[in-house]
């Protein structure tokens, strides 16, 4: 009995151990197996020649996985795995066909039976019609015969109007000296009354104004803090020490961006030779940096573009998780952020 569950242990074993190898594999793949691109693009003069003709394939792990783009073509995206297509588009021209043809059956027929539902419902709409003309012929004579019979009321009610409140108004004074003394003292008052209202409204102003340059002079002692506050940060040894990280991880990142092989012949012509001899003069500036890999020739006569472009290259994902490691778990950086949030450190 116990060899027995030796055994099964001995199995449950060698079965964890496969899957953990597996996926042990699996990770170790993606990381270090480097993913291959090849782009070309292509432009031929010509009416019939589309303006550009760009073609891009991904490939990992020998064509396990196998990326195709093209632009323009009758295949767009192609995505592949071994020899089995998972999906392409536009699909195949045999599908697109039959299905195009199931497409059109299926609207003949939803046509036809659109057509018998409207002549079936013209008759109904016609019979409603009818019954609905000699409903109304029956129920016109029966209003008729109703107002004969019941004569119209004429004698309504007046309205009755409620006691009407008269208007208090002050009473003028009799005699000319005291409407005229009235008159100055009223005059007098509304004066007065918009002198008051004037101070107000200026002592409002000036409150105002007063309070917006309380608030600007905020805003800029605000301000001028922060900017000396990151002024001193950028100045500190932990900015400085974390430039020069990202600095060296920038580059580490950029070489292995770098394709392995990159060619390019182009015919350029603007249709200005001023023009195309400015291009051609930066372009013989920077030979030194591309060496012959990129060759220009100039058009003077015309405006022309033509030639093609070839870019070959890997990336492994380690590179960047390694980086990405690196710059996360340097102290400098982390204090740094810190500092920029303006948190204790």
């Amino acid at each position: 009995m116990l060899h027995i569950i030796l055994l099964i242990l001995k199995i449950i074993g060698i079965i964890l151990l496969g899957i953990l190898g597996i996926l042990l594999l699996s990770v170790c793949c993606a990381l270090f197996v480097p993913l291959r691109y090849r782009i070309e693009v292509f432009r031929e003069e010509g009416e019939d020649n589309p303006p550009f003709v760009v073609r891009a394939k991904v490939t990992w792990l020998l064509h396990l996985i196998n990326v195709l783009i093209c632009y323009p073509a009758d295949v767009y995206v192609r995505v592949r795995i071994f020899v089995f297509t998972l999906f392409r588009i536009p699909e195949a021209e045999k599908k697109q066909t039959k299905d195009m043809s199931e497409g059109k059956q299926k609207r003949k027929e939803k046509n036809k039976a659109r057509k018998n539902e409207k002549a079936a419902g013209g008759e109904i709409a016609q019979v409603n019609a009818e019954q609905a003309a000699g409903q109304d012929e029956s129920s016109g004579d029966y209003e008729e015969a109703a107002a004969l019979e019941v004569p119209a009321r004429t004698d309504r009610p007046e309205p009755v109007e409620g006691p009407q409140i008269a208007e208090e108004t002050e009473p003028e004074p009799a005699g000319f000296p005291g409407k005229w003394f009235h008159k100055i003292r009223q005059k007098i008052c509304s004066l007065l009354r918009r002198i008051r209202q004037f101070f107000e409204k200026l002592k409002t102003a000036v409150e105002n104004i007063r309070y917006t340059i309380r608030r600007m002079c905020d805003k800029i002692e605000s301000v001028s803090d922060t900017i000396q506050y990151y002024k001193e940060v950028l100045e500190s040894d932990a900015f400085r020490h974390s430039w020069e990280l990202c600095k060296g991880q920038a580059g580490i990142l950029l070489k292995a961006l770098k394709p392995d092989k990159f060619e390019a012949d182009l015919i350029v012509g603007t249709g200005d030779p001023a023009s195309t001899g400015d291009i051609l003069a930066v372009y013989g500036m920077l030979y030194p940096f591309w060496g012959t890999h990129v060759r220009i020739a100039g058009d003077f006569e015309r405006q022309h573009l033509e030639g093609y472009v070839f870019i070959k290259g890997k990336i492994r994902a380690f590179t960047f998780l390694r980086v990405a490691w690196k710059v996360y778990r340097n102290k400098d950086i982390r204090t740094l952020i810190k500092l920029f949030k303006k948190e204790a450190v």
